[in-house]
């Protein structure tokens, strides 16, 4: 069977330690056509002296495009997490204002949305009017706004972030899948069959052991992610599903670890592509 993969990228995890034009090239190494990229990033290089204009240029010189920026955090009421240190807190501090100044300059597509609010910090009703707000703002600029759960805050797992979207109505409107936050959460698979397919923008693989660790917090094994097939997530079965409906939209591993930092540009590359192609391998499809 042949999976109708819609697009492949490079998660600005992956490539973090490494300067702009080796993101880049990692990204075509890896042969995917899309990085995502986080706004203090973004606004790092401009402080630099980097223009909108010379970032498009060195992207597309290796046939890449930036078509997600990731994450805008400030977009609800309430937002500042009660379980993260400043830094942390400082480093996502972007002003709706100043996401999109970034977005519109970048041309970006996609955007992600963290609920980084404390559980239970705001109603469900309240929340999804934040985000129907922000998906009609983002329409302006004809960008697609995408829900993330993250179950170490505000919107934890799959259902609720499903009852937001739906909610919202939006036409914009969207979710991103990330198997950690998916399996962390308890979510469950029924719950992702009755998802169109369409409505996934971005498929984050990732693995682990599926129970956590005894003695490892929850937050700290966000931070210590297995690149896909190196541990027990249920990646191949999500594959399987979203490869009947359509969802296998902006397919990357998404990987946040202390590994990552002594990797070069062309280890990088060589496991985010080989990860990728294994689980499409193992779920009897080829990407």
């Amino acid at each position: 069977m042949v999976a109708i993969v819609n697009s492949t990228m490079m998660p600005f995890s992956n490539v973090a330690h490494l300067p702009f034009e080796e993101k880049l090239r990692a990204t075509r190494l890896a042969g995917f056509g899309e990085l995502s990229l986080m706004p203090l990033e973004v606004e790092r290089l401009l402080e630099g002296g980097m223009s909108f204009a010379e970032m498009r240029s060195r992207a597309t010189d290796q046939g890449v495009s930036i078509t997600r920026l990731d994450p805008l955090n400030t977009w609800p009421r309430i937002w500042r997490p009660n379980n993260m240190d400043e830094a942390y807190i400082r480093s996502v501090d972007t002003t709706p204002d100043a996401f999109f100044r970034l977005i519109d300059g970048l041309g970006c597509t996609h955007m992600s949305l963290n609920a980084t609010f404390p559980l239970n910090a705001m109603s469900i009703n309240e929340i999804t009017h934040h985000y129907a707000a922000i998906c009609r703002r983002a329409a302006t600029y004809r960008v697609t706004c995408d829900l993330e759960f993250i179950p170490l805050w505000g919107v934890p797992a799959l259902e609720m972030a499903w009852q937001i979207v739906s909610a919202a109505d939006q036409p914009n409107s969207g979710l991103v899948f990330d198997v950690w936050h998916f399996v962390r959460s308890r979510s469950k698979l029924d719950t992702l069959r009755q998802i169109p397919g369409g409505m996934i923008h971005c498929l984050q693989l990732n693995d682990g052991p599926f129970d956590l660790p005894a003695g490892i917090s929850i937050k700290d094994d966000c931070y210590n992610r297995l690149f896909p097939g190196d541990g027990d997530f249920p990646n191949v079965e999500i594959i399987r599903i979203l490869a009947e409906g359509g969802g296998l939209n902006q397919v990357g591993p998404e990987v946040f670890s202390p590994m990552l930092a002594t990797m070069s540009t062309e280890v990088v590359a060589a496991k985010s592509a080989a990860s990728i192609a294994a689980a499409f391998d193992a779920a009897g499809l080829n990407a």
